[in-house]
């Protein structure tokens, strides 16, 4: 089950989040206030879940992958606050730590002997990225391949 939030539809951020005293009573955590109550402080609020709001919060605000420059995936690397940094035998992510928006970030990878970066949320894993590298249409611009397993590489 994911977690319950209070947000406002639109805003970048979550209110607090909700916590169940009852049978399908909420109330925020920080201040044990009811969404009537969250409402006049926030007009518009309401209750949803959490991966529903990240969903849509990088839908309004994420980016599709775009290739980049060596130069610019290694000065990222290097001069920027990296988070989550992952490899495997077919690429490397990582992360800005600072958010842009809300809980979207900076995402750069090599991947596919090319350098990409996206704005995409900051939980998302590494093979989810190289999922959406792999799907994206400028991966395919060149008519670069995607990679083969290892079991089908020669």
């Amino acid at each position: 089950m994911t977690a319950k939030v209070f947000y406002v539809p639109g805003d970048t951020s979550i209110i607090d989040y909700a916590q169940e005293i009852g049978p399908n009573v909420w109330v925020s955590r920080c201040r044990w206030l009811m969404l009537p109550e969250m409402q006049i402080r926030h007009p518009g609020a309401v209750l949803g879940d959490e991966e529903s709001f990240l969903i849509a919060q990088e839908a309004a605000h994420g980016t599709a992958p775009a290739e980049i420059s060596a130069a610019r995936y290694d000065y990222a690397i290097s001069h920027l606050p990296v988070a989550d940094f992952a490899a495997d035998a077919h690429a490397e992510t990582f992360k800005i730590e600072q958010c842009e928006v809300g809980n979207v970030t900076r995402i750069y990878a090599h991947w596919n002997g090319r350098y990409w970066t996206f704005l995409g949320l900051a939980n998302v894993p590494h093979q989810v990225i190289v999922s959406r590298l792999s799907q994206s249409p400028a991966a395919h611009r060149h008519g670069w391949p995607c990679p083969l397993p290892d079991s089908r590489r020669n």
